[in-house]
């Protein structure tokens, strides 16, 4: 008879391991879209000078439209990184 020990220790530590990395890249992800959400909101604050020139508002609207991407992408891996912890990939 043949038995097999398995190290279920080592697959809870590694599990545990996986669900850190995968909180930390979720940290990370709402770091970068804190940034792109700072930055979009100093462009919006700039817009609404009375000396901006349609050239400025121009770019600055192409430039919060990138942010606004940016932010959407980020969002989007956030959702599907706790989407996936939420179907048991990850969890201890």
């Amino acid at each position: 008879m043949r038995l097999d020990f398995f190290d279920w220790s080592a697959l809870r530590r590694r599990m545990s391991e996986d669900a850190e990395a995968r909180h930390e890249l979720i940290r990370r992800l709402f770091y970068l879209a804190t940034i792109a959400a700072e930055d979009a909101t100093a462009l919006a604050t700039e817009g609404q000078s009375r000396s901006l020139s349609p050239d400025h508002a121009k770019a600055a609207a192409a430039t919060l439209r990138e942010l606004g991407m940016r932010i959407e992408i980020l969002s989007s891996a956030i959702s599907e990184l706790i989407e996936d912890v939420g179907h048991g990939a990850g969890t201890a």
